[in-house]
């Protein structure tokens, strides 16, 4: 019977708060000053409904925009009926100001049943002052101050959570990918009712990182040149925001498996000293996710891995009974159709093939400038499998016919003679370390769009359309920019994508399909050499320096 009138109680609270421009009163507050938030809009999403909110900073500044904050929360479809609340996340952003990421991250929470909520920091978005974010740059004391304003609006934020019925306030967590790790890292330390913080780019020693990161420099050059007096007043004001100096009261949680550090291997903004530092100072040395191979800005190769921890990490606090959500789409909408034919393009990029499966397709396709000159064509069947087997064979233009693969010993199509190498070697590596970082990092970012109906509508428009023969085409664009976009013809089933027509700022490609398939059956047919040619063999190791070189030019050519 409390189960029920608690679930009618809920109904009606969120029936009052989720109407926009309703101002909602919240008494019980980390600093004992009540305020009131107003719901200014609330969006449809796939899946979720967006809250927007705005609320006031407990820190007065002189900026007055920079008082108010702009905040957006996502609620999962059916929060209405939720006998027990659940867990809720906030997700801070990144140095940049740039929204995207932190709202995938909160659509892709939301989509699978979890609230999440991400607010602007102070100074950004509609908080910035006339002369802009950047002026911070120049500015550090009024960046370390605001940092600490960060901190304060986040306990302000837990605030708003806390006093949502359909919240469960014991089990509130945040994270934040690089200066929004280290922001949710202080701000954890000081409020106590976040249970959980995920840091993802972070570490400590927060001067150390600064004078050592490239997009910080302005910052770094402006500190140094203070006087040793005003140095030193902005090394105390930053080390008060430093997560080392706050370390000790996230030790407990950290010991309890609630906190939970991602980085990458290689990043080239937060050194690895300062994550170890900070790794070091929480116990968790040795419990660090390290992206393998990856940097601070190709980490994006592993975004959907990513997302899939941050809501295994997250949902561990859900109700018993509760299970992951699944979006409610129509099959065979608009969205789904371009959602699954760019996964599947994202995985054929960045995902290797399952078990004896491969990835497969036959293509012809065309680069153009944006005066129309074509730069690049080609005709060809490409084919790969789990273990390094490989085919790539059709003609190329300024380079002629190409055939060559690994079945599993290397060969090339010379002539009128196939090479094929002396001996077995193991899968090589084609591309070089930045072209195949690139591919990747572009490859997760299509796989972390395509993981919910919801996430992928944050970032991209689909519009559905017939053209002159009939069939079905779909135009999907990015929502920051209308200068790029992808047209998708369909067969006349209306499922299998024909043809693609990508318009970029300086120039499209198309890319017209016989065949395109991931993780289809791997025949050994499909990676034999080219038949009814003389073989000859020739060192294996020699064979894959001309692939690279193929691979390379390919590449070189794309790129222009």
């Amino acid at each position: 019977m409390l189960r029920i009138v608690r679930c009618l109680a809920i109904v009606l609270a969120i029936a009052t708060l989720a109407s926009a421009g309703e101002e909602v009163r919240v008494a019980e507050t980390f600093d004992g000053e009540p305020f009131a938030y107003r719901v200014e809009s609330v969006a449809k999403q796939s899946g979720f409904s967006v809250l927007h909110l705005t609320y006031p900073s407990p820190v007065v500044t002189e900026v007055v925009a920079n008082n108010t904050v702009p905040a957006e929360l996502y609620l999962p479809d059916g929060a209405e009926s939720w006998v027990d609340p659940r867990p809720a996340v906030i997700c801070v952003h990144i140095l940049d100001g740039n929204f995207e990421l932190v709202r995938m991250t909160c659509s892709m929470l939301a989509s699978r049943g979890l609230p999440a909520l991400m607010f602007k920091l102070p100074y950004y978005g509609e908080r910035s002052p006339p002369e802009g974010t950047r002026a911070l740059a120049r500015q550090p004391q009024r960046f370390a101050a605001a940092l600490k304003q960060a901190r304060a609006d986040v306990r302000r934020t837990v605030d708003v959570l806390a006093s949502r019925p359909e919240i469960d306030a014991a089990h509130m967590g945040i994270t934040g990918i690089s200066l929004g790790g280290i922001v949710a890292a202080t701000a954890a330390a000081e409020e106590p009712r976040l249970d959980r913080a995920m840091l993802v780019l972070a570490g400590g020693d927060l001067a150390a990182i600064i004078h050592h990161a490239s997009e910080t420099r302005p910052l770094s050059e402006t500190i140094q040149a203070l006087s040793a007096a005003e140095q030193r007043q902005v090394e105390a004001a930053l080390l008060e925001v430093d997560p080392l100096t706050h370390v000790a009261k996230l030790r407990q949680r950290a010991s309890d498996g609630r906190i939970l550090m991602v980085n990458a291997e290689r990043d080239e903004v937060v050194p690895r000293a300062a994550t170890l530092q900070l790794a070091e100072a929480l116990g968790l040395a040795d419990q660090v996710v390290w992206l393998e191979g990856l940097g601070h800005y190709t980490a994006m190769a592993a975004m959907p891995t990513t997302l899939n921890r941050t809501f295994a990490f997250f949902s561990q606090d859900l109700p018993p009974g509760v299970v992951e959500s699944a979006p409610d789409m129509a099959t065979g909408s608009a969205t789904q159709r371009a959602m699954g034919f760019l996964g599947r393009a994202a995985r054929f990029v960045g995902t290797p093939p399952a078990e004896r499966r491969c990835h497969l397709a036959d293509f012809r396709v065309r680069v153009l400038s944006a005066a129309g000159v074509e730069s690049f064509s080609a005709d060809v069947l490409f084919v790969r499998a789990a273990d390094g087997r490989f085919k790539l064979e059709g003609t190329v233009s300024d380079f002629g016919e190409v055939a060559l693969g690994m079945s599993p010993r290397p060969w090339m199509l010379a002539g009128e003679h196939v090479l094929v190498g002396n001996s077995l070697q193991p899968a090589p590596v084609l591309l070089d370390r930045d072209n195949r970082l690139k591919f990747q990092a572009v490859a997760g970012t299509f796989q972390a769009a395509t993981m919910a109906p919801g996430v992928f509508e944050q970032l991209l428009e689909v519009k559905e359309e017939t053209d002159s023969e009939g069939r079905l085409v779909l135009e999907v664009t990015r929502r920051d920019t209308a200068t790029e976009r992808l047209l998708l013809t369909f067969a006349a089933d209306a499922q299998t994508v024909r043809r693609a027509d990508l318009h970029l700022r300086n120039g499209r490609a198309t890319v017209e399909f016989r065949t395109f398939g991931v993780d289809v059956p791997a025949h050994t047919a499909l990676f034999r050499p080219t038949e009814g040619v003389a073989q000859r063999e020739v060192p294996s190791e020699d064979l894959i320096g001309i692939f690279r070189a193929v691979f390379g030019f390919a590449v070189t050519r794309i790129n222009r």
